[in-house]
């Protein structure tokens, strides 16, 4: 995936939640613009599981979704 696509969604306003869905079948949501940063050739981000930090390799990012609605029923654990 190209990283500036993911870049967009960081910067997008309002902030809108979504998951990225890495090659070999990990997911990694991401629920406020501050726990992920893009670079040229990585991206940084907080796991919400594990409350790890992690660098990802763009290439590796087989898709994103918009999850707004997982966001909500975070929120409101």
């Amino acid at each position: 995936m190209n990283a500036e696509t993911i870049r967009d969604a960081v910067r997008s306003s309002p902030f809108r939640a979504f998951t990225l869905r890495m090659n070999g079948g990990r997911e990694f949501f991401v629920q406020h613009p501050e726990l992920i940063a893009v670079g040229l050739t990585h991206i940084y981000l907080i796991d919400d599981k594990t409350q790890r930090g992690i660098f990802l390799e763009p290439f590796l990012i087989a898709s994103m979704q918009i999850d707004e609605d997982q966001a909500k029923k975070r929120r409101s654990k």
